[in-house]
């Protein structure tokens, strides 16, 4: 039987159009997927975000509980839905695409192009037959550009809906990793205790890697998974470090430079706060930091620029040291400085405003946000007051005047009572378990006041009833929370920056020569357990997670688990 070699061409010739034609189709569709993913996303939306907010002011709320069962379950089926379209649609593009080159193939091996004779003018098919391997490289790129990002469009899409559903239907999920500085709500307390008491980082015993930080920065490593974030900085340039957990490889590094700071003048700042004090902050989908210039950035956790703002720089005479902080999509900024600071509430998703609070005091401290029993509480102190924000609002809840000086440590919180000290003014004790007695200005009065041995930079930490601070002289103290009794004190050799994690029954505690000094968590006496030494000065506060320990010094990123 003769093949009619015209008639086949003529096949191969329509389907070679048709697959050509389908696959800028299905291309074009595919395009539009992700853009419309990237730009609106099945998950992340404003009324989501409002809607979450509600259950913290009234977390036994069946109503609002089952509302947000159900925008979940909507969410998780637009979140499948999109990443069916993805992947029926790449299938496709590629059997189109498959079509296109055996069409062509077969066309090409049944009717080879002529010789062309000089002078000879070349038909527009066959111009259109000698690209066709160039047109169909081109159609392989843009497939692979487009399946590349599907697959990082996928994998961001399943950490949003990962985290979002852990920060709202079972916000204890959080707590296994540490997402700011001092772990969950910035308290102090690990959730995990299976981390090593004794390790050497100049004989590498129980160091696991050890990797230098480009830049210098007082800031402490906040860990989301598998990655790890700093940052560093000097007045010519500052960056955000992600760091693999597992290697210490850096796994991105970016430039952070906001656009309003080309002509101003670089902040002067002390030489223990520098450019990059604050530490970073991460909800799961992007990580956020500040500088002492007033720049703020967002990237997402795999390293993409989400949005910048200019805060102006900051009036503050040792340079902006406040961490950052998250709650419920929120991002919270206590800018502090002389008689114009603000407490932001920034939507994560966008860098939007959602609500901000004036603040005329000073502080270096960061803001804790933790349960307090039927609500959670945003607490923030400065030179005079610690004041207690509700997070969905600003409105502020309540504040007791009771410090004063140059305020570095943080709030802590247990068991209905929030602990504060500063050095050369006093430790106190706030009830917060029962505010029927609050004033019309929201002022309450302090349940006690002890002097002695306080703090200056080191946050204070508590648990049950007893809280432990650590001065910049080397005394540890140990106080009665309820009351105020000092339980008992002790003298070390060295001294405090970095803050004390409870971890389990024991306290971690750096010294400024980087030695950890482990004790026990415990009312009677102070009960050393081990001491190891970093090799190096350390002013930051590690993070404890689940078998090991992320810790920064002066020069180097460690991690420290049982080898």
């Amino acid at each position: 039987m003769k093949i009619n070699k015209k008639i086949i061409s003529q096949i191969t010739k329509g389907l070679a159009w048709s697959s050509a034609t389908a696959s800028l189709i299905i291309g074009v569709l595919l395009a539009a997927t992700i853009i419309q993913t990237e730009i609106h996303g099945p998950i992340i939306t404003d009324g989501f975000d409002n809607i979450y907010r509600q259950i913290e002011g009234r977390p036994l709320n069946q109503d609002l509980r089952d509302e947000i069962r159900a925008l979940d379950m909507l969410a998780r089926k637009a979140y499948f839905t999109s990443l069916h379209q993805l992947r029926t649609g790449t299938i496709l593009f590629f059997i189109a695409l498959a079509v296109l080159l055996l069409s062509w193939n077969i066309n090409a091996a049944i009717s080879p192009p002529l010789p062309t004779r000089p002078g000879e003018k070349i038909s527009w098919w066959k111009r259109q037959t000698q690209s066709a391997k160039t047109a169909a490289i081109t159609s392989a790129v843009v497939a692979a550009v487009l399946i590349s990002y599907g697959i990082v469009q996928k994998y961001e899409l399943t950490t949003m809906i990962t985290s979002r559903r852990a920060a709202i239907l079972d916000s204890q999920q959080y707590a296994q990793w540490w997402m700011n500085f001092r772990g969950p709500g910035g308290n102090g307390v690990a959730t995990f205790s299976n981390v090593p008491i004794k390790f050497n980082g100049e004989t590498m015993e129980n160091i696991r890697w050890k990797i230098e930080v480009p830049l210098e920065g007082f800031n402490s490593p906040v860990v989301y998974r598998d990655k790890i974030f700093l940052t560093g900085g000097n007045k010519d340039k500052r960056q955000i470090y992600s760091f693999d957990a597992n290697t210490g490889e850096i796994l991105w590094s970016r430039d952070v430079r906001v656009s309003g700071i080309e002509n101003m003048t670089m902040p002067r700042v002390d030489g223990e706060t520098g450019f990059a004090a604050p530490s970073v902050a991460t909800d799961g989908r992007n990580v956020y930091a500040i500088f002492a210039t007033g720049e703020l950035a967002a990237f997402t956790i795999n390293g993409r620029p989400r949005w910048t703002k200019f805060l102006g720089i900051p009036d503050n005479h040792y340079g902006h040291a406040s961490s950052l902080i998250t709650h419920n999509g929120l991002l919270f900024v206590q800018f502090d400085q002389h008689d114009v600071g603000r407490l932001l509430a920034i939507n994560g998703r966008n860098g939007n405003i959602v609500w901000e609070a004036k603040r005329t005091l000073l502080s270096w401290g960061s803001p804790i946000c933790v349960n307090t029993g039927e609500r959670y509480e945003l607490i923030l102190v400065d030179n005079q007051y610690v004041t207690s924000y509700d997070p969905n609002t600003g409105r502020i809840l309540w504040r007791a005047d009771c410090l004063h000086g140059e305020v570095g440590p943080s709030a802590a919180f247990a068991s209905g009572i929030v602990s504060v000290a500063n050095e050369y003014a006093v430790a106190a004790g706030i009830s917060v378990s029962d505010l029927s007695s609050i004033g019309d200005d929201h002022t309450i009065a302090t349940t006690w006041e002890r002097r002695g041995s306080l703090p200056n930079t080191a946050s204070l930490v508590s648990i049950d009833s007893m809280t432990f601070m650590a001065s910049a002289a080397g005394v540890i103290s140990c106080l009665d929370n309820r009351d105020g009794t000092v339980f008992w004190r002790h003298q070390l050799d060295g001294s405090f920056y970095s803050s004390p994690i409870i971890v389990g029954d024991k306290i971690f505690l750096f010294d400024r020569n980087g030695i950890m000094h482990v004790f026990a968590v415990s009312a009677e006496e102070f009960t050393p357990i081990a001491l190891s030494p970093l090799g190096e000065p350390v002013t930051t506060t590690p993070a404890i997670l689940d078998g090991f320990m992320i810790v920064r010094g002066d020069r180097y990123l460690y991690r420290i688990e049982e080898m």
